[in-house]
């Protein structure tokens, strides 16, 4: 339990560190003494890692802005190697890094990887190159078959960070179902693994926040991987929410991004619950023409409701009422009339009802030749 309690003790200073790294020195100290004003020895802390970041931090800025400047001049070619990996060609540019694929060069073993570069242009603030290195802390405590792995990390020769990433050949989840033309039961069946892995970093106190279509690639082998945990943040182990979106933070995509996300309020696990109410909004779109069941469009408006507390607190939760859809049982987002309630327990048991049917017909007959 000691052990327990020094980790989050921890988390606590380090969370504080990175949001008063991220405000402008003079105002630091009222965000500190707000904060912590009641616990001298988390403050000292706090300010200890404040000014230790001030010289080393300073170095690293300075190092990170001469790279941008040499790469605006001369872009990294796809041949460039980096430690034992050699770059074969870029795949993705997010406001945090430049994403290549890459390959084993040093004869070992055969291997591609995903190589996340700090992007030079976000590399000017000490800040992001604290978030860069709290993305590699965050994927290394994490190990789900459906996020996507953190394998090795470090310092190019030229000192630009780097995260050396499992790599994922898919596409995007919303248009894998459109291209395998995969039936509702299958969406849905896909939509549950992936509550489930965001579900087990919920549980290891981490919320992604961006969420969306393009940071969910589905495998040939139909197997999703969640990607990207760039702004991602750890949460308070006791009150399970984190600090409010700085500025520096609030690189998000506006169609699944919560409302208090752009707000720049408080986040918690049902922010990520909202985003993936509208991943269930996508996948789950129906024909023109046609319309959505109501239990399951019930269970979309709770994942999207604008009140956090009005959401389904876990993504669990939500992957629970899902699947009661799916089974066709009564789902908590809806509640049914009597009539519906009739023809739902009529479709479930078709069979059974057609065999009572014919044994009251043969009943009926037998008594009838009496």
């Amino acid at each position: 339990m000691a052990e327990t309690a020094g980790n989050t003790r921890w988390q606590e200073i380090q969370q504080l560190f990175y949001d008063a790294l991220e405000l402008a020195e003079s105002e630091r100290s009222r965000f500190l003494l707000q904060q912590c004003g009641r616990d001298p020895d988390m403050l000292r802390e706090v300010e200890s890692l404040l000014a230790a970041s001030g010289q080393t931090l300073g170095f690293a800025r300075h190092a990170v802005v001469e790279v941008a400047r040499r790469q605006e001049e001369q872009p990294l070619l796809d041949s460039a190697r980096i430690g034992p990996y050699r770059l074969v060609r870029p795949i993705g540019e997010g406001g945090m890094g430049r994403v290549y694929l890459a390959t084993r060069a040093d004869q070992s073993y055969r291997q591609e990887v995903a190589i996340k570069l700090m992007n030079p242009a976000a590399g000017q603030g000490s800040a992001m190159l604290l978030r860069f290195n709290s993305e590699r802390q965050i994927l290394a405590n994490l190990n789900h078959p459906n996020i996507a792995r953190l394998l090795d990390g470090g310092i190019t020769a030229d000192g630009l960070p780097y995260l050396v990433m499992e790599y994922v050949p898919g596409v995007p989840i919303d248009a894998y179902v459109r291209e395998h033309k995969l039936s509702v039961e299958n969406r849905l069946s896909l939509f549950g693994t992936l509550c489930a892995a965001v579900d087990y970093a919920h549980k290891n106190l981490v919320i992604h926040r961006d969420i969306k279509p393009g940071n969910i690639l589905v495998t040939a082998d139909g197997i999703p991987k969640l990607l990207d945990f760039g702004i991602a943040k750890l949460l308070d182990a006791e009150s399970g929410a984190s600090a409010p979106t700085r500025t520096v933070d609030r690189m998000l995509t506006p169609d699944y991004a919560s409302p208090e996300q752009v707000r720049g309020e408080t986040v918690t696990t049902s922010s990520d619950v909202y985003a993936l109410g509208g991943i269930l909004e996508v996948l789950t779109a129906p024909p023109a023409g046609h319309t959505r069941p109501r239990p399951l469009a019930a269970i979309i408006a709770r994942a999207r409701q604008s009140s956090p507390a009005a959401r389904y607190p876990a993504a669990g939760l939500l992957a629970t009422d899902v699947e009661r859809f799916r089974a066709g049982d009564p789902v908590d987002a809806y509640h049914e009339n009597p009539i519906e309630w009739a023809a739902r327990l009529a479709a479930r048991h078709q069979t059974a009802i057609v065999l009572v049917a014919v044994y009251i017909m043969i009943r009926v007959a037998l008594l009838a030749m009496r």
